[in-house]
């Protein structure tokens, strides 16, 4: 009999496989970070000059409407009392606030609602008075687009943070607390000595407020507010701040009582549970489940610490919330990400990463149990790392038979691992010239299979080895710029091996105008490109359909924010930023299915305005009809024209709604 060609026989598999649902139940999952908008057109960022800028975290965060806190998410208010002598000399500061979490206030409300917040433009280095802005990349906004892109079918986010960062902290009176700006409104009524009052000026700015970080429920304590000031009252008296610490630690049964609100501040992933429960409710069915994750908030060296579990303590308080508006919304919480490296105990007694993150997920665990301060939330917990399918206890390398031994006490107490799996240059070389991925995710031969067959075998192979859901936090294959697996990529600066794609590319360098020339950037878009990454995404999404194991494609959108024109960058020279993964051609910025037109401005964009432009080393051809925009007035559009995202959608098997 003629034997099929392999090509032929893979052709014909792969078109099985997307018509055949698999018997498990993975659906279409993606991995989500919430920061799309670009890097400004010219490096006059206020704030760094000489530096492009682009839009902060926070600005994504919608549901403020300080004009209007019976419709605001987060509402919060300053008062500052000026006491002047006879001679208009500053004799006295108070200071009163107030703040309040509402996620019941927008209920039903629609994207404008969700979307609104404030923001201050920079005109030279002089920020202008703050003002109201319908956020057109708002998260809420963000999810309502990929919801409608899916067409009906659910979908799975893994994602990253709660808006907590680890520099979202400070020592108040030998006391340390979580900080965060809120867009607050604020009076300041200067009185005379004597007189009857004074009307107050009002005006909208972002004030920081102070949260216990490891108080779960708290009571309203203004009498604890402190005004800094320095000199002598009648004389040089000076206000230098106001630190808003207005809640004290509480039993959840104490009158007044609430939720530490802090949970539920910080940048844009703080918005991302209670938006996703939003869309469901309002939709009637699941469209967004959310495994959420948990930063790597790590302080000197260890996640043991106030911050993490901050982290994962704001993790189940938005978990609870949302799941209390739409039931089965957050199903997962997720501890750490790629922290879990291989590393023997150190000399000094500190515990390995990966006993960090199982102390921690035990930490978290015990939050959810009849004692604990979630009792019911039952969300599954677990880790995403990109080394578990090293596991070896009879390797030579006493590093990675620790690693063995600290994954096995990890599985004892974790629901689910992630792993995150990216092709081999070898891999992405085959693809290159063959135009699919048949040497990756091939069902019997292929790198991906029997990668994950390997690490099947070594989790039951585990001492008091159990079963646990094993899924993968990240897959994908960028649309432009150069990856880490590109062939002989290098990060070390070293020379690469003669006669690689890598090597031709460092060859191609323009060092003397710090530019990659047209030829070079040919080189490297042979390998990452639209027409590979979509042969990339279906074939990934066919593989977890036969195999039955949810994998999470990276990314939903793009993170221009991941390569910096701002060259070169710390600690590397300029030809490794120049060649790197996170420079100014850097591939991490072009993962996503999906982008954003919104471009980062240091200037007052006027409404005939129409030189917004991205300032970065690569910037996408945007398909007809769109246009670059400021960075909250863009469009949301998808990267890869030849990839139906709805029919993969559908082609999973339905998950029906709670």
């Amino acid at each position: 009999m003629r034997r099929a060609s392999p090509a032929l026989v893979f052709a014909a598999l792969m078109l099985w496989m997307s018509a055949t649902p698999a018997s498990g139940s993975p659906i279409l999952g993606l991995a989500y970070q919430p920061y799309i908008g670009h890097w400004s057109q010219h490096p006059d960022s206020p704030y760094a000059p000489g530096h492009h800028s682009v839009p902060a975290f926070n600005t994504y965060s919608g549901g403020i409407d300080p004009e209007r806190p019976e419709h605001t998410l987060i509402a919060a208010r300053q008062e500052l009392s000026l006491t002047l002598n006879s001679q208009g000399q500053l004799m006295s500061i108070a200071a009163r606030g107030q703040l309040r979490v509402s996620p019941d206030a927008l209920r039903n409300a629609g994207a404008a609602a969700w979307s609104r917040t404030y923001a201050r433009e920079p005109e030279g280095s002089q920020p202008t008075a703050a003002r109201p802005v319908d956020h057109q990349a708002s998260v809420f906004r963000q999810l309502s687009y990929l919801a409608a892109q899916a067409d009906g079918a659910p979908l799975a986010l893994a994602t990253y943070g709660t808006g907590f960062q680890t520099g979202y902290w400070r020592t108040l009176s030998e006391e340390e607390y979580a900080i965060f700006p809120v867009w607050t409104t604020s009076d300041v009524a200067v009185a005379r000595t004597g007189s009857q009052g004074a009307t107050p000026r009002t005006s909208v700015e972002q004030v920081l407020f102070y949260f216990p970080p490891t108080a779960v429920y708290v009571r309203p304590a203004p009498e604890l507010i402190q005004v800094e000031t320095r000199g002598r009252p009648g004389k040089d008296l000076a206000l230098i701040a106001v630190h808003q610490r207005l809640f004290a630690p509480a039993r959840k049964d104490a009158p007044g009582a609430v939720l530490n609100p802090g949970f539920f501040l910080g940048d844009a992933n703080a918005q991302v549970a209670l938006a996703a429960a939003e869309i469901n409710a309002q939709a009637g069915k699941r469209l967004l489940s959310i495994k959420l994750g948990v930063d790597n908030l790590a302080v000197a060296g260890s996640l043991m610490n106030d911050r993490m579990r901050f982290g994962i303590l704001s993790a189940l308080a938005q978990a609870q919330t949302a799941n209390a508006r739409f039931p089965g919304t957050v199903t997962h919480l997720v501890v750490s990400n790629e922290y879990a490296q291989i590393a023997s105990s150190s000399h000094d007694g500190q515990l390995t990463p990966m006993q960090q993150i199982t102390a921690m997920l035990r930490f978290a665990k015990a939050q959810m149990e009849p004692t604990g301060d979630f009792p019911g939330l039952d969300l599954k917990v677990g880790v995403r790392g990109n080394q578990f399918v090293a596991l070896d206890s009879s390797a030579p390398d006493p590093a990675l038979r620790q690693f063995t031994r600290d994954v096995a006490d990890l599985v004892s107490a974790a629901d689910f691992l992630m792993e995150n799996r990216y092709p081999s240059p070898e891999a992405v070389e085959s693809a290159r010239e063959s135009g699919h991925w048949q040497v990756y995710f091939d069902p019997v031969s292929g790198e991906l299979s029997k990668q994950w067959r390997h690490l099947e075998s070594c989790i039951r192979a585990l001492p008091g080895g159990r079963d646990i859901e094993l899924m993968i936090g990240e897959i994908g294959h960028p649309a432009n710029g150069i990856s880490f697996n590109l062939p002989g990529y290098r990060k070390d600066g070293r020379e690469p091996k003669p006669g690689t794609a890598f090597a031709q590319l460092a060859a191609a360098l323009d060092g003397t105008r710090a530019r990659i020339p047209p030829h070079g950037i040919q080189r490297f878009q042979g390998y990452f490109n639209a027409t590979l990454a979509s042969a990339f995404v279906r074939e990934a999404l066919a593989w977890s359909r036969s195999q039955g194991v949810q994998i999470h494609l990276f990314e939903a959108f793009d993170e221009p924010f991941k390569a910096s024109p701002n060259l070169p960058l710390p600690g590397l020279s300029m030809k490794q930023s120049l060649l790197g993964q996170f420079g100014g051609y850097g591939a991490e910025a072009c993962f996503g299915l999906f982008a954003y037109t919104g471009v980062a401005t240091s200037r007052r964009a006027q409404p005939t305005d129409s030189s917004h432009r991205p300032g970065a080393l690569l910037t996408d051809t945007l398909p007809p009809g769109l246009s670059w925009a400021s960075e909250r007035d863009g469009r949301f559009y998808p990267k890869l024209p030849d990839l139906d995202f709805g029919k993969a959608a559908h082609a999973f098997k339905a998950v029906t709604p709670p």
